[in-house]
């Protein structure tokens, strides 16, 4: 909210100067007519400077708010509350100060006579195009709760995935963060002490002792340079891969990894079958509701297997012959196809949206038992290496 210090003329014909709290000159506007005020002249005030208040702009609007608003507008729209006010009491109820502005932006848009999709479409950072498209999609069919309803499962399924995957990766980066540390510490410290003191004695050191001598020399002469070309290499990647090049290449290597490729390949997979199946269902020609899938699967090699395949189909091709590819699944063409031949393409896909979401849900709750081996017998080796380059120039000391 701001002030703003206003000439007004009342309805006695007074002209005063009062201070009113508005999210916007738009909703200053609203406010004056509302109290049958005239304004003559108005200035925002000079904020002082909360820095709480500042750094809430920049917050992110997480999956949870989204879930959220999308859950309580659904419910709302249902027991027939009005967009407008059902609008109002979710900008009341959010505590995200991003959020709230943005909810308040898109209602007074609406009251200016945009639709609620052309609303949404002005914040593409917080409501992306398959929010957008499908709720174009919804009020040209009569079904927005219909259409949000879907828009909270697809919400909910992203949440499941950062929490599964989360709950995978978190044991392996922390136990390899507490070896990596052990192990420069030991680098450092340790093994050059006892190597000294071998040394001191005539002994001869093992090959593993002098190999890490080697790397604490290194690491003690030229540690910062090391230091900062990894910081330089890992910023270069990291703005490499936001390029379209980039970014291609990086998805398409995250297909390749092992493990990690069967739980994308189903994520994508179940994502793209749910998202078709809602668009079609909805009276979305099936090459626009293609266009739509392929910008929002989250992954650019699916977005061009898509995108072929959408031009396929405007050429004449059936739809389950352009969707043939390796990284599409068979199980997804042959049900299409006999979707097509059966008439019945709806079901199909909705039949395929059901086994993905199975699927996915088997393959995160697989992830961890999957990574655990690994991370064992990576463990396993670093403590090896470190136990046998510290204890075997101890045995070598008290031979001498």
């Amino acid at each position: 909210m701001s002030s703003y210090t206003c000439k007004v003329v009342t309805v006695n014909g007074a002209i005063e100067e009062r201070t009113f709290e508005a999210v916007s000159e738009t909703a200053l506007y609203e406010l004056l007519a509302d109290q049958k005020l005239d304004l003559i002249s108005s200035t925002q005030k000079n904020e002082s400077l909360d820095v709480g208040k500042f750094l809430k702009r920049f917050e992110k609007v997480t999956s949870k708010d989204m879930n959220l608003f999308t859950n309580q507008l659904k419910v709302m729209m249902r027991a027939g509350i009005p967009l407008i006010r059902s609008l109002e009491i979710l900008e009341q109820q959010v505590t995200a100060q991003k959020f709230k502005s943005i909810i308040g932006d898109i209602r007074e848009r609406i009251n200016a006579g945009e639709t609620l999709s052309a609303a949404l479409s002005h914040h593409p950072a917080v409501f992306n195009d398959l929010f957008v498209n499908m709720m174009r999609a919804g009020e040209s069919s009569g079904s927005v709760d219909e259409i949000l309803d879907q828009l909270q499962t697809f919400t909910e399924i992203d949440i499941a995935t950062k929490k599964s995957i989360k709950k995978a990766v978190r044991y392996p980066i922390i136990v390899m963060g507490v070896l990596l540390m052990g192990g420069g510490f030991a680098i450092a410290k340790i093994i050059p002490t006892f190597a000294n003191m071998i040394t001191a004695r005539g002994g001869e050191l093992p090959f593993l002792t002098k190999m890490l001598m080697g790397i604490s020399d290194v690491m003690q002469s030229y540690g910062l340079l090391i230091a900062g070309g990894l910081i330089g290499a890992f910023l270069g990647i990291k703005y490499y891969i936001k390029t379209e090049k980039g970014a291609y290449q990086w998805d398409h290597l995250k297909l390749k990894l092992p493990i990690v490729k069967n739980v994308l390949v189903v994520l994508a997979m179940s994502r793209f079958s749910m998202i078709l199946k809602t668009l079609v269902n909805s009276g979305v020609p099936i090459t626009d509701a293609l266009e739509i899938a392929k910008d929002t699967i989250g992954n650019r090699v699916y977005a061009n297997i898509i995108n072929t395949a959408r031009d396929k189909i405007i050429e004449g091709q059936p739809i389950h012959v352009a969707l043939k590819h390796d990284y599409i699944p068979d199980v997804i063409v042959n049900m299409v196809q006999v979707g097509e031949e059966s008439g019945a393409l709806n079901e199909m896909l909705t039949s395929v949206g059901v086994y993905y979401s199975a699927e996915l849900d088997e393959k995160l709750d697989g992830l961890t038992s999957a990574i655990e081996p690994v991370t064992t017998l990576l463990i396993g080796i670093f403590v090896a290496g470190f136990v046998a380059a510290i204890f075997l120039p101890m045995f070598q000391m008290y031979s001498l």
